[in-house]
């Protein structure tokens, strides 16, 4: 009986590898992670094994899921529950899959993180009876939320989840990877249209919730000033931006002087309309005694009444009173306060022995990291502000205290190719360090730096200056803010990749990447990557000493680096076009955006600096005799082409898609064209006058104006109205130098 038993046993395991040797072999098992690219890339991601999980069944009438949370949980609760279709419940009813959201504050996965990691870290957990999101803070339930909307895909009537468990915190506590102004930190509303404010403020609220995806937490919105009646609305159109950016733990950048006034005295298309506050003169006493002279910059005189004395307790208490204000009325998450714009050693030292008696009295000490000397004075300033702006509340639930980072920029930003004193960079630390232990204990206040590389032992400088103010004992946070090009600053490069720079700024507790604005949204997503984790898609320039540093990042700055890691065919640049725009739609972008390759020339979507700043040259009496016309003119012709060819790509992409910023992009590309190929004429006038070029430079000025007529009505929100702001006042300069007689010929450079 057992011998038949073991026989028909042997024949069945026969049968069954039979089966197996004649099937065709089976399809190896996509991965979850190629289903799913995650930006930023979390640290670290442990796929599940099995069907995904049904979280939302959209038109169905009865949900798949329930969102379990507490008020804590706030907006992230609030966003699942309107993209799931879900309710917030506790406990959760029966038959719907329980989406837990959790605060943990002695989570284990977050037991041997930083300070700065810790507010935002988070573990997702998407398993077959529940998904849970457990967070050491609030604002790490935001995270956790952005991730799990990613994860989401629709198929067969539903919406689906990957089982993972997903486990994630940022290199850097706040992440400024969106510029929204055209300039640097001084002006521009990059995402005022000119088609009015209900339209600018549903613009605004949309790339929040773009930020919000990406978890982009900081973003420069306005500068520079602390007039919060500079327009009429403007208190109510900036406090209505920065509530939707708190509820989705974003916190939005505003920037004016506390000291020096710059925009006031100096000219230039940069402060075209000079300062947006009051400017406070060096007065005693304040407010009606005479003038005097202190700080300032040493061959700028003018620069010394500004408002520099800070032994002068009146103004002051004036310039809090004015910041006071502005904190009430618009609730900023960051403040940017600058002081006199000397930014290297040797300039903040000749500037802090111009000081008055009075502060010569009060701070007897040349010595700049003394307790007598800068530092003290400067630690007294910065922690009077942060006690006087502490107390600000509104009725709205913000707090100062809690809700506005505080960063002081100057005397002394320092800049990376400081050469002299031999040991400067030694000094720069001394100084800051005893600048925060003289300011103690205070919470939410930055100092800024500009960039910056290695030390001199072969260290990173940024880490090595916040590892000698720890030792210290030192709270005071630090700030970089990178100018790298992309910012119509260095250059107008529309595919910027100066974030793959923000390794070097580890150990900075905010990071602003001063690109990423208006028809840069794919950097804006680059930038949210490097940042959360130092590279791109795994790419991560090899730079090992000062040198190869400085080098990379003056190509990039010029945009004249264009890794194939990043922008070839497949790789990340091209993935972020897709998903932000749909294949078609996006390849047609991406294939706009790499026109220019390397060369620096790339298309015109911005006319303001990109053709202003040329036209102020061409304009200027007495244009410098540096200036190569010819080349100039050389440069627009490729820049002409390189528009049009871009023009094409992104006409195709509008057509393709009904997203408005592809549409502006397009529109922006069309008038750009057009304002190049009157730069071409007018550079070709300034080399040899010629009667048709002139004339056909004055019909396309005309075509230009009628165009512009059916792009937008020119309804200014900001007050200098965004980029098309410029153009009309762009074409009467380029009409007038059309009618003029040709001005003399200056030599060309060889």
């Amino acid at each position: 009986m057992a011998r038949n038993q073991s026989i028909v046993l042997l024949r069945w395991l026969l049968l069954v590898l039979l089966v197996f040797l004649f099937l065709p072999p089976l399809a190896p098992a996509e991965p979850a992670s190629a289903r799913v690219e995650l930006l930023p890339t979390p640290k670290q991601v442990r796929w599940g094994e099995g069907p995904p999980v049904l979280v939302a069944r959209p038109g169905a009438g009865a949900a798949a899921a329930c969102i379990v949370a507490g008020p804590e949980a706030g907006y992230a609760a609030e966003v699942l529950a309107t993209r799931l279709q879900a309710t917030v419940v506790r406990p959760p009813p029966p038959a719907r899959l329980p989406i837990v959201l959790q605060v943990d504050a002695q989570a284990e996965f977050a037991a041997r993180l930083g300070r700065d990691a810790r507010p935002e870290a988070y573990r997702l957990e998407i398993g077959p009876a529940a998904v849970k999101a457990t967070a050491v803070e609030p604002e790490g339930l935001l995270r956790a939320a952005a991730t799990l909307l990613q994860l989401l895909q629709a198929k067969d009537g539903g919406v689906y989840a990957p089982l993972a468990e997903i486990t994630d915190w940022p290199d850097v506590r706040y992440r400024c990877a969106s510029d929204w102004l055209l300039n640097v930190e001084v002006n521009r509303w990059s995402y005022d249209w000119g088609d009015g404010r209900k339209n600018y403020q549903a613009r605004i609220e949309r790339m929040l919730d773009f930020c919000f995806a990406y978890k982009i937490n900081m973003v420069w919105f306005d500068g520079f000033g602390w007039n919060v009646e500079r327009t009429p609305g403007y208190a109510e159109l900036m406090r209505a931006g920065t509530r939707a950016a708190r509820q989705r733990g974003i916190r939005l950048l505003f920037a004016g002087y506390g000291g020096g006034y710059g925009t006031s005295y100096q000219r230039s298309e940069i402060y075209r309309c000079g300062y947006f506050g009051q400017t406070f003169l060096n007065r005693r006493p304040w407010p009606d005694g005479p003038e005097y002279l202190c700080r300032g910059m040493e061959r700028v005189e003018p620069s010394r009444r500004y408002g520099t004395c800070l032994s002068n307790q009146d103004l002051a208490a004036a310039k809090i009173e004015e910041m006071k204000r502005f904190v009430a009325a618009v609730e900023p998450g960051f403040m940017y306060i600058h002081d006199i714009d000397t930014g290297t050693w040797r300039e903040s030292e000749s500037s802090w022995k111009l000081r008055c008696e009075a502060c010569r009295q009060r701070w007897p000490s040349d010595d700049l990291a003394s307790e007598q000397g800068q530092a003290g004075a400067l630690a007294e300033w910065f922690g009077r502000v942060r006690s006087e702006l502490d107390g600000v509340t509104t009725e709205a639930g913000y707090r100062a205290a809690d809700d506005l980072t505080l960063i002081f920029v100057s005397p002394l930003y320092t800049v990376y190719y400081e050469k002299t004193p031999a040991d400067v960079w030694q000094r720069e630390v001394e100084y800051f360090c005893a600048l925060g232990r003289l300011l103690g204990p205070v919470r939410n206040v930055e100092i800024g730096l500009r960039e910056q590389f290695y030390a001199p032992d072969g260290g990173l400088k940024i880490a090595q200056l916040r590892r000698a103010m720890d030792d210290a004992g030192n709270r005071l946070g630090l700030h970089v803010v990178a100018f790298g090009g992309g910012d119509h600053y260095q250059s107008d490069d529309l595919a910027n990749i100066s974030g793959v720079m923000a390794p070097f700024y580890r150990g900075a507790e905010s990071i602003c990447l001063s690109n990423g604005g208006v028809h840069e949204e794919p950097v804006q997503v680059l930038n949210a990557e490097f940042l959360w984790n130092g590279s791109a898609g795994g790419y991560r320039p090899a730079t090992p000493d000062e040198p190869s540093a400085q080098e990379l990042f003056r190509r990039l700055t010029r945009g004249h680096c264009r890794p194939p890691e990043l922008f070839a065919p497949g790789q990340l640049f091209q993935r972020i076009c897709h998903r932000l725009w749909g294949p078609a739609a996006g390849q047609a972008m991406y294939l706009a955006y790499t026109v220019p390759g390397e060369s620096g020339d790339g298309p015109v979507s911005r006319v303001w600096w990109s053709v202003t700043s040329c036209l102020a040259r061409l304009r200027a009496q007495g244009a410098p005799q540096a200036t190569d016309w010819n080349q100039e003119r050389a440069r627009w012709v490729r820049r002409l082409a390189h528009t049009r060819q871009a023009l094409a790509h992104a006409q195709e992409a509008a057509r393709l898609c009904d997203q408005e910023d592809v549409r502006w992009f397009a529109q922006s590309l069309g008038v750009g064209s057009r304002f190049a190929e009157a730069m071409v004429d007018a550079l070709q006038l300034r080399v040899q006058d010629d009667p048709a070029v002139r004339a056909h430079l004055l019909k396309t000025l005309q075509d230009l104006e009628a165009h512009i007529a059916t792009v937008t009505p020119l309804e200014k929100t900001d007050i200098l109205g965004g980029d098309p702001g410029c153009w009309l006042e762009s074409i009467a300069n380029l009409r007038e130098l059309g009618a003029s007689a040709k001005p003399a010929e200056l030599p060309a450079r060889r």
